[in-house]
């Protein structure tokens, strides 16, 4: 089975003031484990957590952003961070070989508890994950390594516990996974037949999508 474990869900509810020696921000990024049995996830996230910039965060597409746990330890043992649940901003700290990029496809589709929720796109690291750690190039790691993390929309809001699990339902048949995704964004932008399938790949984002129909266009 394709279930995921789930470390924790974090959010935060206010914003706050992150400075680095190279920039500083006002942002929800550094999100908190919840203490609670569980929290109602709305189509738009979950009830409770902050999103600062509406502008390239939030909204149903973008309801609950992931990232992997087993992660960690390359960037500990690349990079020196000790990092732990909620490091990089997301509400659901994941582990294990099934959140792993390279195994989590555009359009599938989970139970979260009494919700449902769909694999919409990869995670864009930017420059707050910069801030955060006080080193600007952290972002451009994450895009090379393909290990961004991803986003999930809702598709039927409902309770979830802290206890469940990423229940898998299904999988898109087209089994494009985030790091394919990732591949072809930052490594292979001038192949046309792969971001033609990523353009005709409706469950990917329309942000996505209109992306690699621009690099289309041009190529």
């Amino acid at each position: 089975m394709k279930n995921i474990d789930i470390i924790s869900i974090n959010i935060l509810g206010k914003a706050e003031l992150l400075l680095s020696d190279h920039q500083k921000a006002m942002t929800a990024f550094r999100k908190i484990a919840i203490q609670t049995e569980g929290i109602e996830l709305e189509l738009t996230g979950f009830l409770g957590d902050m999103v600062k910039n509406t502008k390239h965060h939030g909204g149903n597409d973008k309801a609950i952003c992931c990232y992997n746990a087993d992660h960690f330890e390359k960037w500990k043992n690349e990079l020196g961070f000790d990092l732990k649940q909620g490091a990089f901003g997301e509400n659901l700290t994941l582990k294990g070989e099934n959140a792993h990029e390279r195994h989590v496809y555009i359009g599938d589709r989970y139970q979260l508890g009494e919700a449902i929720v769909e694999v919409s796109e990869p995670r864009g690291p930017c420059y707050m994950i910069g801030i955060r750690y006080n080193y600007k190039e952290f972002p451009v790691h994450l895009q090379t390594s393909g290990l961004t993390g991803y986003y999930l929309r809702t598709i039927q809001p409902g309770f979830v516990k802290k206890t469940d699990q990423l229940v898998y339902l299904s999988s898109h048949p087209e089994k494009i996974s985030v790091m394919d995704v990732n591949y072809v964004r930052y490594h292979d932008s001038e192949n046309k037949e792969w971001i033609q399938r990523l353009v005709n790949l409706k469950e990917l984002t329309e942000d996505w999508r209109m992306m690699f129909e621009k690099k289309l266009v041009k190529l």
